[in-house]
């Protein structure tokens, strides 16, 4: 019998171990390669992370009451204008055993119960993700690049700086912690979401495995862009900005960062709308290359971003 349930810390390491082996599993299967590498341990990220930024009940599992183990498990990341959907996973001794729609309807009646939309992103690449998704109500309503350079190198970059990037450097700084307060109403006025837990925690770094950029130009912050590297995930973003030359300095600003200023260079991931098509372009010429297709998707009305929203999956809210 499955009983879904909110997991205790005593679950983190089982999960963990769900979240590396099933993503693993399909990405090898489907795609040729994987996503986590190393200890399985790393993907305590998750666990770790959010229960840091949502508290107790951020994770909904699938309890197998007869072998006494989980056979599926997702977050659920409540904030003050709406709920988003995390990352979910299945074993794969319960396939076909619709324990994804049995979570997937505990965390919307969490959404609905708080009259709030409930929002995720996810793979376009997946059916089986998209048709669980679809089937339930949920309308896809942005299209998502996952890009990466496979080989950054900054001097030739730096050669095809637009102007109106190359003019936008100086003015890029690391996020302080009194930064919040203008982040929060960037993020009110282009998107209508309310982030602030998230922004505070990235700057703060608890961790040691975020950092943040601001445009700050002569009115004020324009864009943000933050990161994660570490073992269980290595991005760029969450990121909000006014404009694609924005976007642009701020990638380029992090890419180079974690490229040059740690101990083993990263290269990162980050998702770009597919309707910035000029900043694409660039990215193109800069040398970056598509990995993948996400679509940002909703239970639920939406306002439309009146600016530009890089989504990520550390963390997924």
């Amino acid at each position: 019998m499955i009983s879904i349930q909110f997991a205790k810390p005593e679950h983190w390491r089982e999960v963990a171990h769900l979240i590396y082996d099933s993503t693993n599993s399909w990405y090898l299967k489907n795609r040729g390669f994987t996503c986590f590498s190393g200890d399985k341990d790393c993907a305590l990220l998750f666990c770790r992370t959010y229960a840091a930024l949502d508290g107790p009940d951020n994770l909904i599992i699938a309890w197998d009451t007869e072998r006494n183990r989980i056979a599926g498990s997702c977050f659920v990341h409540p904030r003050p204008t709406h709920v988003s959907l995390g990352i979910m996973n299945v074993h794969p001794d319960y396939f076909g055993q619709s324990v994804a729609p049995k979570i997937l309807q505990k965390i919307i009646e969490i959404a609905s119960s708080r009259n709030q939309t409930l929002r995720l992103v996810s793979s376009a690449m997946n059916l089986d993700s998209f048709s669980l998704y679809s089937r339930l109500g949920f309308v896809p309503h942005t299209v998502f690049q996952d890009m990466q350079f496979p080989d950054f190198r900054p001097e030739f970059i730096e050669s095809r700086l637009p102007a109106a990037v190359s003019g936008l450097l100086p003015f890029v700084r690391p996020a302080k912690l009194e930064d919040v307060p203008r982040i929060v109403e960037l993020d009110k006025k282009l998107t209508g979401l309310d982030h602030t837990r998230d922004f505070t925690y990235f700057i703060q770094n608890p961790d040691g495995a975020w950092r943040t950029w601001v445009v700050d130009a002569s009115n004020g912050i324009q864009a943000v862009l933050s990161s994660v590297c570490d073992p269980g995930s290595t991005m760029l973003g969450p990121g909000i900005m006014e404009n694609e030359n924005q976007m642009l300095a701020l990638i380029f600003t992090a890419y180079l960062a974690m490229t040059t200023e740690l101990p083993v260079p990263a290269k990162p991931v980050f998702l770009v709308p597919s309707l910035c098509n000029e900043a694409i372009q660039t990215l193109y010429s800069w040398g970056a290359r598509n990995t993948e297709i996400h679509l940002g998707q909703a239970l639920g009305k939406i306002q439309p971003a009146a600016g530009i929203v890089m989504p990520t999956f550390m963390p997924e809210t």
